[in-house]
């Protein structure tokens, strides 16, 4: 495999246009069947002292409404980052562990987890990838090579652990509180929803997706808060690019 793998990569630098394309995806299928080979020949843990209990550990946590208007959390919920960070880095274990046990809160929280996680990073495919290849145990230094080879982006192993132990977390918990929002104001609540003037997604009228405006009739702004967030980079963005042409 290893042979294989060094052929293609010395192919790899000559290839051009559909070539280069065949070898790049050639390179990725080789790469997971690698790292499912490797797995295989890992010894397994055998617990010989085994302790069965049914006295599962309640995972308390609540989500709810605080009198700002803004999603407040107790416990363990999954709108804490530092708990999808802790799923995440024990991801596999808590999935075997919890499997078939509808006893235990555990399981439940991995369902939740997973659907979540999906909803969090459909926009950033890399991010999943690099969830998929943390989770097989893959190194930061041959994930950096993968995503490499697969999106033609080459990360720092420093700021892979970042994402891994950062943003992705973050992500994950703002799709969790996003999730909430929704359930509560149209199950427990009635809410408000709006269609933003600017990228035409309809959002919940809530301080979180809209900036407050008194001016305005329904107390908010018509463009939501991720256009008017992205306008402002824009215009700094644009700002930096003419001081770096001005000259003196």
């Amino acid at each position: 495999m290893r042979e294989a793998i060094d052929m293609w990569e010395e192919r790899m630098k000559t290839a051009t246009g559909r070539d280069a394309y065949i070898i790049k995806h050639t390179l990725i299928d080789l790469r997971k069947d690698q790292y499912i080979i490797k797995n295989a020949y890992r010894k397994p843990i055998i617990m010989t002292k085994g302790l069965k209990s049914k006295n599962f550990i309640p995972l308390d946590g609540e989500l709810f409404i605080g009198e700002d208007g803004d999603v407040q959390t107790k416990g363990i919920t999954l709108a804490d980052p530092r708990v999808c960070s802790a799923i995440l880095c024990n991801y596999s274990q808590l999935k075997q562990d919890s499997w078939g046990n509808f006893e235990a809160d555990t399981w439940y929280l991995i369902e939740e987890f997973e659907r979540v996680c999906d909803i969090a990073l459909e926009a950033y495919p890399l991010y999943m990838r690099i969830v998929e290849y943390k989770i097989d145990g893959m190194q930061n230094i041959d994930i950096q090579e993968a995503i490499q080879l697969e999106f033609g982006i080459k990360h720092s192993v420093e700021y892979i652990s970042s994402l891994w132990r950062n943003k992705i977390p973050k992500l994950i918990a703002e799709a969790a509180i996003d999730d909430f929002l929704n359930w509560h104001y149209l199950q427990d609540a009635k809410g408000t929803y709006k269609k933003c003037s600017r990228c035409g997604q309809i959002k919940l009228a809530h301080n979180r997706y809209f900036s407050k405006n008194k001016t305005s009739k329904d107390g908010f702004y018509s463009i939501c808060k991720s256009c008017r967030n992205a306008k402002s980079k824009k215009n700094a963005s644009g700002q930096d690019s003419l001081s770096e042409h001005i000259t003196f």
